[in-house]
């Protein structure tokens, strides 16, 4: 197994290359840029803030609400603008993957928006995704119990390949 190399170059055990900056949008409350092999990923984050939308109102927690969305120029065929079932799978399955890190109970009848864009695309842009807007909830200060890292795994010639 030590002798097999991915399509990319990389032995089995090797991670793609990984940059993670803090704090790169002035009017987001926090942000993130994160590259991990050529994945590019700008998430901020607004809030806590009081909610607008009175149907997301919970009194006794705050609610974390999720958009991710990869940009038309992001793969090698242009994706259609505008969120599709995938981005709206996704954005649900990152919001339930922050929540429990997230101190909500803090900010009863708040909301914190989480905007994911995906600038270029290579293959695992969901957990890249969640990483960066763990490290954009920290950016905006929002109280956690711990950092969420997204991390995928998977099995070539029965071994569990990460």
């Amino acid at each position: 197994m030590s002798e097999m190399i991915r399509e990319d170059g990389r032995k089995f055990n090797e991670l793609r290359p990984i940059k993670i900056e803090a704090g790169v949008l002035e009017r987001a409350d926090g942000s993130a840029y994160l590259e991990v092999g050529g994945n590019k990923i700008l998430v901020a984050v607004y809030g806590p803030r009081e909610s607008y939308i009175r149907r997301l109102l919970e009194p006794n927690t705050g609610v974390i609400r999720c958009r991710y969305n990869m940009a038309p120029f992001s793969v090698d065929d242009r994706k259609r603008p505008g969120p599709d079932r995938r981005s709206s799978e996704i954005s649900k399955i990152t919001a339930d993957a922050l929540r429990p890190a997230l101190m909500l109970e803090n900010y009863p009848r708040s909301m914190v928006d989480v905007y994911i864009e995906v600038i270029e695309a290579e293959g695992g842009t969901r957990c890249a995704g969640i990483t960066a807007a763990s490290v954009a909830l920290v950016d905006a200060g929002v109280p956690m119990k711990d950092i969420v890292v997204g991390c995928a795994a998977g099995k070539v010639n029965d071994e569990v390949v990460l």
